[in-house]
């Protein structure tokens, strides 16, 4: 899909998109997120993890950079754009503070999940968007106890993140039509092939897929 059906003004206007988590599937939707003309900060644990997200994206775009794939003034532009960012610095709350969408890409656990729903929500706009990544977790449980849970969805990217066209977007029961619409334009912009699917076990592609492995 390439279009919603939920009109051209249902969407938030997205300017700085913060990601939470900066291991390969993070840094890499840092990585097509910054590449897009976003504003991008990346937030994990401590500055060390911080440093592999950032030092993946930026061998990624040395190794376009060196096939001629992007150009080095592209390169910069994309890295320039990028904040890291950790739980160590007080500072990272100032700088959600101006974040429109919130994609988190932890562990899949519910109870990390909820208190970082619980963290973001008390430092982030009201208009702000969470998106969490899980590949598994009902969005519904996830949003469960949250202030703002019709500002909660799901983003289900593949890995490599970079190379994988597919974008699963997962409304719960809840989910106001404006947070679909902006999870479907942010993926779009990013290059994704993006299907709307169903808080289900498995959204889709698992769905799909067990089966299968049965099998």
């Amino acid at each position: 899909m390439k279009k919603h059906q939920y009109g051209e003004d249902a969407a938030v206007p997205v300017k700085k998109v913060a990601v939470i988590g900066a291991g390969l599937m993070g840094a890499g939707i840092a990585q097509v997120t910054a590449q897009k003309g976003y504003e991008v900060l990346l937030k994990d644990r401590d500055d060390v993890a911080v440093g592999r997200g950032l030092s993946y994206m930026s061998d990624n775009w040395d190794k376009k950079v060196k096939r001629r794939r992007m150009t080095k003034f592209e390169r910069n532009k994309n890295m320039s754009a990028v904040v890291g960012l950790s739980d160590d610095s007080e500072s990272w709350k100032k700088h959600f503070s101006g974040a429109d969408l919130v994609i988190e890409a932890v562990f899949e656990e519910i109870n990390l999940k909820r208190r970082i729903v619980e963290e973001i929500e008390s430092v982030t706009p009201d208009h702000c968007i969470f998106a969490t990544n899980t590949s598994a977790i009902p969005i519904a449980d996830i949003a469960q106890g949250a202030r703002r849970p019709e500002r909660i969805i799901g983003m289900h990217y593949f890995s490599p993140v970079p190379s994988m066209p597919l974008l699963e977007i997962i409304p719960h029961g809840g989910t106001a039509d404006c947070a679909t619409a902006t999870a479907f334009e942010v993926g779009t912009k990013q290059g994704k092939t993006c299907i709307v699917v169903k808080d289900v076990p498995g959204f889709y592609v698992n769905r799909c897929l067990g089966p299968f492995l049965v099998e």
